[in-house]
């Protein structure tokens, strides 16, 4: 069996950003905070979030807020990511792992 391996550029992205990059951003963000939610864990998505592309401060603090719980929930031998809002190299690594947590 084969295995391949792909490496993807993933955007810095901050406020004022939008598009398909912040679309998938929301995504992930969704899909993680749904499987946390079922496991009874707080978070800043509810029902009045609007996804729509686009990096505002609603955003920001989500991401801020994911930020901080990945910390919290990914300690040694995981480094803290910068809590500041802002989807960079750190944070898209932190994504993927908490989706591949949720999810497998």
């Amino acid at each position: 069996m084969a295995v391949s391996t792909m490496n993807v550029t993933l955007p810095l992205l901050k406020e004022g950003d939008s598009g398909d990059a912040v679309r998938f951003l929301e995504q992930l963000l969704s899909s993680i905070y749904w499987f946390g939610v079922q496991q009874g864990r707080p978070s800043l998505i509810t029902d009045k979030v609007i996804f729509d592309a686009k990096y505002d401060d609603q955003t920001k603090q989500i991401v801020a807020e994911f930020q901080q719980n990945y910390n919290a929930t990914f300690p040694f031998p995981s480094p803290d990511i910068t809590v500041d809002g802002v989807v960079g190299p750190q944070t898209w690594k932190a994504l993927g792992d908490a989706i591949f947590k949720y999810t497998y």
